[in-house]
């Protein structure tokens, strides 16, 4: 079986590919744990990049439009958010030193 390239899955993800490329990219993945496993760490990085605005204006729009749809998919999000906020408190302490 040919390597599926992360681009493939980024498309699935966002909704962009044909009816018959996203049923074939679908009933591969179903069989394939390893295609399933980058497909939860793809999915990850999207969502890190959509928190942190590096997603181009048209991926965002698609993700907005196609991923973020369901709750479960926007709670994550959620939970993205508030670790952006969390990480980026300036007031946030830094672990202490540990003791020689």
């Amino acid at each position: 079986m040919p390597i599926v390239k992360n681009e493939i899955i980024k498309q699935y993800l966002l909704n962009t590919l044909s009816e018959a490329d996203r049923e074939q990219f679908e009933a591969r993945y179903f069989e394939d744990d390893d295609l399933y496993q980058r497909l939860r760490v793809i999915e990850e990085e999207l969502i890190t990049d959509y928190v942190y605005d590096r997603l181009t204006a048209s991926e965002r729009q698609l993700f907005d439009e196609h991923y973020s749809v369901t709750p479960e998919r926007r709670k994550r999000i959620e939970m993205a958010r508030n670790w952006k906020r969390v990480t980026s408190d300036p007031r946030r302490k830094q672990a202490p030193e540990p003791l020689s």
